[in-house]
């Protein structure tokens, strides 16, 4: 039940009559989290789909899938709304609702806000600031993850490489780390992105790679 209501809420946004919207299906060796430390390293299908933020409040679906039975791991669907739309944007955000499910787990819901921040150094470059706070509805958690991002865009190419640190009552100590993500656009609705992350605090090290399909 959970994911017929799933692909119709993203049936909705993708082929309703919402005028400048966006869809994908990525292919990936891995499962995708803003927050890299909860990045899977197993096969996922990730859909993403939305309204376009050029408005002022947005709709942004994030479905993953496990390719293997099928095994759904991760849903957010986050309304945005844009307080300053200049050099400088701001906008906040919050979850409605999300769940996290992996196999041999329990469902575990939570409850999720972020702010995000960007300003332009030039045209080529943007700086960016992510916050995320997360508590679980059905579990204990409680999350707070700061990230920094240094955005370059040339041509078919963008890279992005983050800096971030998270607070987290999962864990005894806080972990921080590297992230980069290069996105190339190999056709015009046809994307290759590779992302790797590196905790500075533990031994884990993420590298995934997905094929991503625009509609």
């Amino acid at each position: 039940m959970k994911n017929i209501l799933i692909y119709f809420v993203t049936f909705l946004l993708v082929f309703s009559n919402v005028k400048s919207q966006y869809g994908s299906i990525e292919l990936n060796t891995g499962g995708f989290s803003f927050i890299p430390l909860f990045t899977s390293d197993k096969p996922h299908f990730i859909l993403r789909a939305g309204t376009s933020d050029k408005k002022r409040l947005s709709l942004n679906l994030i479905n993953l899938i496990m390719m293997d039975g099928f095994h759904p791991a991760n849903y957010s669907l986050i309304a945005r709304c844009k307080l300053i739309d200049k050099k400088f944007k701001l906008k906040i955000g919050f979850q409605l609702p999300g769940y996290r499910l992996f196999e041999n787990e329990d469902y575990k819901a939570r409850n999720v806000q972020e702010i995000r921040a960007s300003i332009s150094l030039n045209p080529k470059t943007d700086f960016l600031f992510l916050y995320l706070h997360g508590e679980g509805k059905n579990f204990d958690m409680n999350n707070n993850f700061y990230s920094v991002y240094f955005r370059k865009t040339l041509n078919k190419l963008v890279t992005n490489l983050q800096l971030y640190v998270l607070f987290t009552s999962l864990e005894p100590d806080s972990s921080y780390g590297i992230a980069q993500k290069i996105s190339y656009q190999l056709k015009d609705k046809i994307s290759v992105n590779f992302f790797i992350n590196k905790s500075l605090t533990n031994e884990v090290f993420n590298k995934t790679l997905g094929v991503q399909f625009h509609f």
